[in-house]
């Protein structure tokens, strides 16, 4: 298991990371839920070998709110 990213809006180092519950037959791994405590940024990573995949709904430091 790789360790928790640091979220891209704040910088914190203390993200929450959910694992996803998924199927011993399913072909792709689950995605994991991540959280940020500080911001509440929230996102998903996809645990693939080598690279995972990181998707956050707040990419960058200052992201306008809609």
């Amino acid at each position: 298991m790789s360790e928790a990213p640091r979220c891209p809006r704040c910088g914190c180092p203390e993200v929450q990371v959910t694992a996803g519950r998924g199927s011993a037959c399913a072909p792709m791994p689950t995605p994991e839920a991540l959280r940020c405590p500080q911001c509440e940024n929230r996102g998903t990573r996809l645990p693939l070998h080598g690279r995972p995949i990181v998707r956050w709904e707040h990419e960058g430091p200052g992201a306008a709110e809609g």
